[in-house]
């Protein structure tokens, strides 16, 4: 598999064929790439499949699920969220690639390869012979982040890494803080309206739901914090009776070596977050809080301070606080996969 093709039908068709060796599985957008399956049996025991897509949503998460459960009869279902399905419910009018795939929706499988195939032929056969690099996935679905490592390996600028990888993506949301977010209360309904219907579907299939939120770069946090995103966040944890947030305030998110780009973080942080839902100590305890209906309220309380002070320091410097890559907040730095 390769995430430059087809993702979702490949990922469906691995399902298809070989559901059954798994007890589990995670679904995600593609931060839950870098989760490793191996790192998740730490919590349960269980064997998972990481099944992450990219610009994940919850149309799709529902069908993903759905199709699973029908499919591979597994004990548990992991649900990752990456907050940015606050900004778009679902994603096929991005492309081709991002739609339901036949062998879940039941269309022509046929008829699917012949419109790939033949809607733009240089790109076809371009995939067909595989003329450009290639970063396959992992067997059981992680995500390959080779050539985001080799990029830090060569680069370890705080200026530099951030400018070149960062800035672009960042640039937009800050603003924000100053002219507030949008109201996304009916991307917040679509979104809360289809986490219902895959606990329903989970509880009526006897499969365990866990959800909880990947951790977020603070560039790319303070473009969803207000009134929606805080709502929607209350919302989930009233339906799930608690969650793991990673999208909080904590040195971890301040450190741009700690993530890939500013929508995706690195496997280091994948682990750390596995680590602490499996009850371990870290030595980072404020990364991560683990929310309930009772302390729902002071959070958001702390993330409105929080996001208060990062305003007030945007005024006055016209960026974001960053920490540099000898910070000990850099948890990467000496990452196995920088050796590679």
């Amino acid at each position: 598999m390769d995430e430059e093709d087809y993702l979702r039908e490949q990922k469906a068709e691995h399902i298809k064929y070989h559901g059954d060796e798994y007890d589990a599985f995670l679904v995600g957008g593609s931060k839950a790439g870098a989760i490793h399956s191996d790192k998740l049996s730490e919590i349960d025991g269980y064997k998972y499949y990481n099944c992450w897509l990219l610009s994940g949503n919850f149309e799709d998460y529902y069908n993903y699920c759905k199709y699973i459960i029908h499919t591979a009869h597994p004990k548990k279902i992991l649900l990752h969220i990456s907050t940015s399905e606050i900004a778009q419910f679902d994603r096929e009018a991005k492309g081709d690639i991002y739609e339901i795939p036949a062998v879940m929706s039941g269309n022509s499988k046929v008829a699917e390869v012949t419109k790939f195939l033949f809607k733009n032929l240089s790109v076809s056969w371009d995939t067909i012979t595989k003329k450009e690099d290639s970063y396959p996935i992992e067997k059981t679905g992680e995500r390959n982040l080779t050539k985001y490592y080799a990029y830090y390996r060569d680069h370890k600028d705080t200026t530099t890494y951030y400018d070149y990888l960062m800035k672009a993506q960042v640039d937009p949301y800050l603003p924000r803080l100053i002219n507030g977010t949008k109201d996304k209360t009916d991307l917040v309904n679509s979104n809360i309206s289809y986490l219902k219907k895959i606990k329903q579907l989970c509880d009526k299939n006897k499969v365990e739901l866990n959800v909880f939120l990947g951790s977020l770069f603070i560039g790319e946090m303070v473009g969803y914090e207000g009134n929606s995103f805080y709502n929607w966040l209350t919302q989930m944890v009233e339906i799930t009776g608690g969650l793991w947030c990673f999208n909080n305030y904590n040195d971890l998110v301040y450190n741009p070596f700690n993530y890939y780009n500013a929508r995706h973080y690195y496997y280091e942080m994948g682990d750390l977050m596995i680590d602490r839902m499996s009850g371990k100590q870290t030595g980072h305890d404020d990364f991560g809080i683990y929310l309930t209906p009772d302390n729902i309220a002071s959070e958001i309380a702390t993330r409105r301070a929080k996001t208060d002070e990062i305003r007030e320091y945007y005024k006055k410097t016209g960026t974001i606080p960053l920490r540099d890559y000898d910070d000990i907040s850099n948890i990467t730095r000496d990452s196995r996969y920088l050796n590679n």
